[in-house]
């Protein structure tokens, strides 16, 4: 038997499995933990909506806010802060109530046990009506009118989104005509990421048969197109012959468009 070979073979699956199967299973591992990280966390989110949907929202005051234990789920960092709070719901009593809050944000410094600079702090918080104890953290009331105002502009975008998906299908079965724009409304309502924003636009349309007739529009238009959007301008639309107030933008008519 020849040991020499053996060994040497032994080395080499050895040493393929330190350079190849070993990165290979870190690579793996940390793909599992990130699925079951994704995982954990749409979980959370799906609490807390449900909780946001039932609950009250309502500003606190902090009473006590104690250095708790610190986790590492999948990956993921996250400090324990057990708070005690002054809860005033608007239109109902306030209530005193303790709730675990976990968080990833650094910097904390704890005296004594105490978070440095968190007692009196105001906070916001949901909470279950029925059931008090079921208490999330939301945010610092310094960033409350923040997040109020870029939460009514995802509401009212949500609700822009829907009106131009319903163009899709004026665009696959209408008909074709030319339209005067004879009014333009910026609705405020930008898209940062797509560089457009959301539009009202308002048209004299001309069939290329029958009478012509006033309608409207939503539309989200890139920002280097405004021009070609404004008052006045001659563009292509389709239209629902038997509700010509549903009128959407001829998208491929009109990048010919100057």
């Amino acid at each position: 038997m020849d040991f020499t070979s053996d060994i040497n073979w032994f080395s080499i699956i050895l040493g393929g499995f330190v350079f190849i199967g070993i990165p290979l299973l870190t690579f793996v591992g940390w793909i599992i933990s990130g699925m079951l990280d994704n995982k954990r966390q749409e979980k959370m989110r799906v609490a807390n909506d449900g909780l946001r949907q039932r609950g009250v929202t309502a500003q606190a005051v902090v009473i006590s806010a104690r250095d708790g234990m610190e986790r590492s789920i999948y990956g993921r960092k996250e400090r324990q802060i057990k708070y005690e709070v002054d809860v005033m719901p608007e239109g109902r009593m306030s209530f005193r109530l303790s709730f675990d809050h976990w968080t990833e944000k650094r910097g904390f410094t704890a005296v004594m046990g105490q978070l440095v600079g968190e007692v009196g702090r105001k906070i916001w918080v949901t909470f279950d009506p029925n059931d008090p104890s079921q208490m999330i953290f939301e945010h610092y009331h310094e960033e409350h009118g923040r997040i109020v105002q870029q939460q009514e502009l995802e509401k009212r975008r949500f609700e822009f989104n829907k009106l131009v998906e319903m163009n899709n299908e004026i665009r696959r079965v209408g008909e074709e005509a030319e339209a005067f724009i004879t009014r333009v409304e910026d609705l405020n309502l930008p898209y940062p990421l797509k560089g457009s924003r959301g539009l009202r636009l308002y048209f004299d349309v001309v069939p290329k048969s029958g009478a012509a007739f006033s309608s409207e529009t939503h539309a989200l238009i890139l920002d280097t197109a405004l021009v070609k959007y404004s008052e006045g301008k001659k563009v292509y639309v389709k239209f629902d012959p038997r509700k010509t107030e549903r009128v959407a933008l001829d998208s491929e008519k009109n990048r010919l468009l100057s």
